[in-house]
């Protein structure tokens, strides 16, 4: 009887492992002490966490970089093109159409990454997941499109102060359904863990995109950039619509997208209890992220000071760039693990997330720090006046890849509530107060003092939170 007892639970052991495809990499043991089936990882484990890390951040490295580098590229090109005022006013623009996006997006991507990644073994919620959240995104992006060209004229002249915007702010609100498709149709083909066909849309779109918008610049100034702003994200939204499709028609063979998975009452109950909190954040956040150049314009109507923040924060975003793309690409292994109920699994991804993005992410800052002149002066002499902001921001750029590394910990937990609270709040409201105290008599110094503080105390409050989430799934 105990031999065929245990027969059985080995035979069950195999079928849970089996199930979980994205798990099968990795080794167990079973301890047969005082408790009842205790699963243990081997010491040999930590080979395939980083092989799956290495196989799942590879194609996500290629298509992450793929995007922000043409965005990067195209922004130097931009530089190149037009002057330094021109393109701060540029930078600005585009920064309102992508904070825009940002907040009516409201958490879509983690939002798809996370559910389809949990029920990629279940066709009728898998559908009913991709349909409700791709319904969303339609409609939050053409109310986003409304909402910006309606207030144009209201930015342009009184939060700006620069009348001249008015036609380049009403012609970039047309990105904006592009802009949060894209953030959907990404986090819908990482849930299915296809980072391949995710790479290869960035790498074909961004390739259009950096022409588009270089071609714009240099046939027409400003609103030429802008109008190649337009198109390339256009084009980048229905390439990279197509190859989800097609992705999605491959690995889920006769499967049909019907308006009628909207009306599975449970799984938008299930979405919306994770995504409300998560957008409301990016509400709090995103806000502030646009103020601070707002702020900075205003207090100075200098355009030049907006250009080079503009381009410390975009090295600043390549930096912590490679936590991101490790994060994404583990979360789901992570989720399918605390969905087996494998913690320690789970634990053991989390601690390899945190563990490599901040080696990575601190190693390229220090060699930024280092070069900051050689660096600012790539975009031209204009720009090496800021090159002790930008050693500056790099203090910043670490504390944020560790706060991404850890917030892996919360989002997994659900602590999506407590991290508004306890990281947002309080990062947010001391940005705003030392961008509106101090931007006024020390300019670009001030919103990047501002960035820096705002990280560290948002990476304490992921700390705590990160400490408590580890506690209760050891606990459970």
């Amino acid at each position: 009887m105990k031999k065929a007892l245990c027969r059985q639970r080995i035979s069950a052991l195999k079928k849970n492992v089996s199930h979980n495809a994205d798990l099968s990499a990795f080794s167990w043991t079973t301890d047969r002490g005082s408790n009842d089936e205790r699963i243990e990882q081997t010491h040999a484990g930590a080979r395939p966490v980083l092989r799956t890390l290495i196989r799942h951040s590879y194609w996500n490295a290629v298509a992450t970089f793929s995007h922000q580098g043409s965005t990067f590229v195209s922004n130097f090109l931009v530089i190149k093109l037009l002057d330094h005022a021109a393109y701060g006013k540029f930078s600005l623009v585009n920064l309102t159409a992508f904070y825009a996006a940002a907040i009516l997006q409201f958490a879509v991507g983690s939002t798809a990454s996370r559910f389809v990644a949990r029920y990629a073994d279940d066709r009728v919620r898998l559908f009913s997941v991709i349909w409700i959240c791709g319904a969303f995104s339609f409609a939050s992006g053409l109310l986003g499109f409304g909402i910006l060209v309606l207030a144009s004229g209201f930015l342009s002249r009184s939060v700006f102060i620069e009348p001249s915007l008015l036609t380049p702010i009403a012609i970039v609100s047309l990105s904006v359904p592009s802009l949060v498709g894209m953030v959907f149709l990404s986090g819908l083909l990482q849930g299915l863990h296809s980072f391949r066909t995710l790479a290869v849309s960035s790498v074909a779109s961004g390739v259009l995109f950096v022409a588009v918008v270089a071609g714009g610049a240099w046939a027409d100034g400003l609103n030429g950039a802008i109008i190649g702003f337009v198109a390339g994200s256009t084009l980048r939204s229905l390439i990279m619509g197509g190859l989800a499709l097609l992705e999605l028609g491959r690995k889920e063979t006769g499967g049909v997208l019907s308006w009628r998975s909207m009306l599975n009452r449970p799984i938008r109950h299930e979405l919306f209890k994770f995504q409300v909190p998560a957008g409301l954040a990016a509400f709090l956040t995103v806000p502030t992220l646009w103020l601070i150049p707002t702020i900075l314009t205003r207090n100075t109507q200098n355009f030049s000071e907006v250009a080079s923040y503009s381009v410390i924060l975009m090295i600043k975003s390549l930096i912590v760039l490679p936590a991101s793309v490790i994060a994404l690409a583990l979360q789901p292994s992570a989720e399918k693990a605390l969905g087996a109920a494998q913690v320690n699994m789970a634990l053991r991804v989390f601690r390899t997330a945190s563990v490599v993005s901040l080696a990575i992410v601190a190693a390229s800052a220090l060699l930024f720090a280092v070069f900051a002149k050689e660096v600012m002066a790539i975009f031209g002499r204009d720009f090496i006046s800021a090159s002790g902001e930008l050693q500056l921001m790099m203090l910043g750029a670490v504390a944020e890849a560790a706060a991404v590394g850890l917030y892996m910990r919360v989002q997994a937990t659900n602590r999506m509530w407590a991290s508004i609270f306890a990281t947002l709040l309080p990062r947010d409201l001391v940005m705003l107060a030392i961008a509106l105290m101090f931007t006024s008599s020390y300019g670009l110094q001030a919103v990047i003092i501002a960035h820096v503080v705002g990280a560290v105390v948002n990476l304490a409050g992921i700390y705590w939170l990160s400490y408590r989430a580890i506690r209760s799934l050891k606990m459970s």
